[in-house]
C-alpha cells in the first residue's frame, strides 16, 4: 500500500463522521428559498413579504409551502407537504408546528372571513384560520377530513394546555369560516353558504406580546393537501352581531 493510499484510508472515517454531523434544517422557519413561479410572477415574490389585496398588511411565511398560487385579489391556494400540522398532544405535551402558515400582524379588533375549499385525500387533511404566538400559544379554526371520513369544522385553543374540539360536520368540500377578535376575546363561526352563519366558540385568549393571524394548510398523514381560500374579507371593525360575527358596518339595518 502506497503512502498516498494509506493516507486516504486514514482520512475516510473522519470525512464520513463530519458529514454525518451536518446540521439538519429546522422544521419551523420563515420561507427563505424561492419555490418557483406563481401566476407568472418571479420566484422572488414568494420570499420576504407577500401582498394579498384582500388582507390588511403584507404577509410572511412560517414554514414553506409545497406550492402557493395567487388566484385573484381575494383568493389564493396553499399546498402543504407531507407530515405537516399545527397540533399539541394533550396527553404527552408534544407539539408539531410544521404547517405552512401565511401570517400577518394581528390588530386588536378585526373580523376575518373566507371560503375554504380542500382537496381532501387522507385523514386530517385540512385548511384553517390561525392566530399564532408560539408553539404553546395559538388558536385555529379548522376544516378537515375527520377520522370518521366526514368533513368537519374543528377548533383548537392552545394556551399552554390544548383544548381541541370537533364542532360540526358539513356535506361538501367547501365551508365558510370566520374569526373575530376584540382585544383578548375571540370568536369562531362557520357557514355552509356564506349567508347563514352559526356561532361555534367564544373565548378569552390573553397574551402579552405580538400575535399574528393568517391562513394555512395541513397534511399530517397524507402526501400533500391543497387548500383554496377565496372570497376573503377583512374588516378592522368590531363585531356588530354576536350570533353571526358580522362586523358593525355590515350588519343589516333593523338587527
Amino acid at each position: 500500500m502506497t503512502s498516498q493510499t494509506l493516507l486516504k484510508a486514514m482520512l475516510l472515517p473522519l470525512i464520513l463522521a463530519v458529514a454525518s454531523c451536518a446540521p439538519v434544517r429546522p422544521p419551523t422557519q420563515l420561507l427563505s428559498q424561492p419555490l418557483g413561479q406563481v401566476q407568472g410572477k418571479p420566484a422572488a415574490s414568494l420570499t420576504g413579504k407577500i401582498e394579498i389585496k384582500a388582507l390588511p398588511s403584507p404577509c410572511a411565511w412560517m414554514n414553506a409551502p409545497k406550492d402557493f398560487k395567487i388566484l385573484s385579489e381575494d383568493s389564493f391556494s396553499i399546498t402543504a407537504s407531507a407530515k405537516t400540522d399545527l397540533y399539541k398532544d394533550a396527553d404527552s405535551g408534544d407539539h408539531t408546528t410544521t404547517a405552512p402558515m401565511l401570517l400577518f400582524p394581528a390588530e386588536d379588533t378585526f373580523v376575518l372571513t373566507t371560503a375554504v375549499t380542500v382537496d381532501f385525500k387522507q385523514e386530517y387533511d385540512g385548511g384553517f384560520l390561525v392566530v399564532y404566538s408560539d408553539p404553546d400559544h395559538w388558536v385555529k379554526l379548522l376544516f378537515e377530513k375527520s377520522h370518521y371520513g366526514t368533513f368537519s369544522v374543528c377548533s383548537n385553543v392552545t394556551n399552554v394546555n390544548p383544548d381541541d374540539s370537533v364542532n360540526t360536520d358539513v356535506p361538501g368540500k367547501e365551508v365558510f369560516l370566520r374569526l373575530t377578535r376584540a382585544k383578548d376575546v375571540f370568536g369562531f363561526y362557520y357557514s355552509i353558504d356564506g349567508k347563514k352563519w352559526a356561532y361555534i366558540r367564544y373565548f378569552r385568549f390573553p397574551l402579552k406580546g405580538p400575535l399574528h393571524v393568517g391562513l394555512a394548510s395541513q397534511s399530517p398523514t397524507g402526501e400533500q393537501c391543497t387548500t383554496v381560500f377565496s372570497k376573503i374579507r377583512y374588516s378592522p371593525k368590531a363585531v356588530g352581531d354576536f350570533w353571526t360575527g358580522e362586523p358593525k358596518e355590515e350588519t343589516p339595518k333593523g338587527k
